[in-house]
């Protein structure tokens, strides 16, 4: 008889880089999940499908309290991927891994007071640009970290544009935007029609409510100063 040796099967093995969201509970934990649940109301499908890690370098918590923090995030849709700086008690099987190694995007800390100015002129930074030819529909969602995005129509209510560098929307902006989350504190947000639900740069956000009505419907420059955003009327 002849023997046949099996094909030799191969394992390929991938490194990929994600953008992940990084979530901080703070004490006491009800207010937190309380200011959480007031983001989902103006943006509810922001967290859905995609990675989440919790930072737990900040707060003391029982495996009980754990055990519950998970279960309220999981029930408004928030699975997470791994948790940094937990302590060795909510380290288990059953618990997210832990997450060493993660580089934090942030903006550039402001020079000190009577620092030495630098000695090189500032690097500009190169992005890619995302552009989208159409309309983006309700309850669509465009994320594109690593750069500016241009949507040439409509964003429509319910529909959200996420992005690293700014955003433009030549057509009236219903939905949401969120723009430099990549830690680009010079990220704006350009709208020929502004309707929106929310605007948001660096985590500082307005909603549709709090936004004077002289605004609606007109063409639109929002940028961020200090910690606050400056909504600018174009024509």
């Amino acid at each position: 008889m002849n023997a046949h040796a099996a094909p030799a099967q191969s394992l390929n093995f991938r490194a990929r880089s994600l953008l992940a969201f990084v979530l901080e509970p703070t004490r006491p934990i009800a207010d937190w999940l309380a200011a959480l649940d007031a983001w989902l109301i103006r943006s509810p499908t922001f967290f859905a499908s995609k990675p989440v890690i919790l930072e737990m370098a900040g707060i003391e918590i029982s495996l009980r309290e754990y055990r519950g923090l998970l279960s309220d995030l999981a029930r408004r849709h928030i699975r997470i991927m791994g948790v940094e700086n937990a302590s060795p008690a909510l380290v288990g099987p059953h618990w997210p891994p832990i997450i060493t190694g993660g580089r934090t995007v942030n903006a550039p800390a402001a020079a000190e007071e009577g620092a030495a100015p630098p000695s090189e002129p500032p690097r500009i930074e190169k992005t890619n640009a995302l552009i989208v030819d159409a309309n983006v529909r309700s309850g669509q969602s465009i994320m594109h970290p690593d750069g500016d995005v241009t949507i040439v129509g409509r964003v429509a209510s319910g529909a959200e544009i996420v992005a690293g560098g700014s955003v433009h929307v030549y057509g009236a902006l219903q939905g949401r935007v969120l723009a430099g989350i990549s830690g680009s504190p010079s990220a704006r947000i350009f709208c020929t029609e502004a309707r929106a639900e929310l605007l948001c740069i660096g985590g500082v956000y307005v909603t549709a409510e709090h936004m004077s009505p002289e605004l609606e419907g007109r063409s639109l420059e929002v940028r961020l100063e200090g910690d606050e955003l400056k909504l600018r009327v174009l024509n």
